[in-house]
């Protein structure tokens, strides 16, 4: 059978799953001799897959902080990461800051002590896909499906005190806990103080996402590009060298008659995406 990419609305990134998002990032630091990473980005091809997940982990020193705020992605890619982040050496603390959906909850389940943000949220459900093919070709895919499923309850239920029934049901359902659930089911070890995610994704995909989750246009549209951001854009996604997009940027903010972009803070894509188009018509800067 083969696979349909999901295509983005009009206007917005088309290589990622999760359409619409802002501030979005993968970082890792070593200091201390321990090391702290952020996954603040999707799973697999869109975002973080496991192979820069493993290349950052074998750069790892002592215990790690791994922050999470992630709507899921590719199913695979996020088991690698699982079993890379178990694999490890060292100790493995997870912080839930925002939510920990579909594979990313799954992720979350390496860590040996898992701490969820009083206001963050946690998801499961059931794997799916999109393809085409006849009825022996989604047959076959639906008990592929199976199996996944069936893999991924395992995994839960080994980390939790929820049973491996009652898990496929949450699967079912595609079930939203709140940090309190998320601890009195056994998938979080404890409660943390609320914090704001910096990282927001767009969650239409999913049937059941709570009201609170639901993608707020207005307040994605007055996210103000970064200095960060628009480096990130310029080199991971329209391909171009540090020192192009560097020189990019400074033109940026010398033509700019508006304030200077801010240091820290969210990004609106469909405006980085108009910047870098303007960007590139007036410098004529090429790959």
């Amino acid at each position: 059978m083969d696979l349909i990419n999901i295509a983005a609305p009009a206007g917005e990134r088309r290589d990622r799953l999760f359409a619409r998002s802002v501030g979005a990032k993968f970082d890792a630091k070593v200091e201390d001799g321990s090391t702290s990473i952020d996954l603040y980005d999707e799973i697999g091809y869109w975002g973080v897959n496991a192979k820069s997940f493993r290349a950052r982990l074998k750069d790892a020193t002592g215990d790690i902080t791994l922050r999470i705020n992630s709507p899921g992605g590719d199913v695979f890619d996020g088991i690698a990461i699982y079993n890379d982040l178990l694999a490890y050496d060292g100790k493995v603390k997870v912080e839930i800051t925002g939510i920990a959906a579909s594979i990313a909850s799954i992720i979350a389940m390496a860590g040996d002590d898992i701490t969820i943000a009083d206001n963050a949220m946690f998801m499961i459900h059931n794997a799916w896909t999109i393809g085409v093919g006849n009825r022996h070709d989604f047959a076959d895919v639906a008990a592929t499906l199976t199996k996944i499923d069936d893999a991924l309850a395992r995994t839960y239920a080994a980390r939790t005190t929820t049973g491996i029934r009652a898990i496929k049901t949450m699967m079912d359902n595609e079930t939203w806990l709140n940090a309190k659930d998320a601890m009195d089911a056994g998938f979080a070890t404890a409660v943390g103080s609320a914090s704001e995610a910096k990282a927001k994704f767009d969650l239409s995909v999913f049937a059941g996402v709570p009201k609170s989750l639901v993608w707020d246009e207005e307040a994605a549209a007055d996210a103000k590009p970064t200095k960060r951001d628009l480096e990130r854009a310029l080199t991971q996604d329209a391909g171009w060298s540090r020192s192009k997009a560097r020189i990019a940027m400074r033109e940026i903010e010398d033509k700019s008659d508006t304030e200077p972009m801010q240091d820290a803070g969210e990004v609106n894509l469909t405006a980085l995406a108009d910047a870098v188009k303007a960007v590139s018509a007036a410098l004529k800067i090429t790959k």
